[in-house]
């Protein structure tokens, strides 16, 4: 009878540490996915500001008033976006990389780089490039 004790003791010790380990692993899942859930949504927040701001520009293009906020005639120029340098807890930076006319077509050629920061986290950005042809 001594035997059947000792084993039915040790089955339950075995069958405890399965299911502390198990809660254990959940838990772990539940937080980690929660973590990812807030980080996915601050980038996808980001990326979002990055996409107006673009717009912004476009339209700036489009009405080929740009070079009034930039240097167009050298690459890599910081572009001056006034108001849209901060939008809500974002830091937006935005770079003329190219500028592009052909004379014979009169068609202009934008590249263009924005970098959206948040300033709670830095660690939190997102970046978009973008070519943009005007004719």
């Amino acid at each position: 009878m001594k035997k059947r004790k000792g084993l039915a003791l040790t089955t339950v010790l075995v069958l405890s540490v399965i299911a502390l380990a198990f809660t254990g692993v959940m838990l772990y899942m539940l937080t980690s996915s929660t973590q990812m859930a807030g980080i996915q949504y601050r980038y996808r927040s980001s990326l979002e500001v990055a996409k107006g701001v673009s717009q912004y520009l476009m339209s700036l293009m489009d009405s080929n008033k740009l070079c009034n906020y930039t240097d167009c005639s050298r690459p890599n120029q910081p572009i001056n976006l006034g108001n849209y340098a901060t939008v809500g807890d974002y830091r937006v930076e935005a770079k003329l990389l190219r500028y592009i006319q052909n004379p014979k077509t009169g068609a202009s050629i934008y590249s263009v780089e924005v970098k959206v920061v948040n300033t709670r986290n830095p660690e939190e950005h997102s970046t978009v490039y973008f070519v943009y042809k005007v004719e």
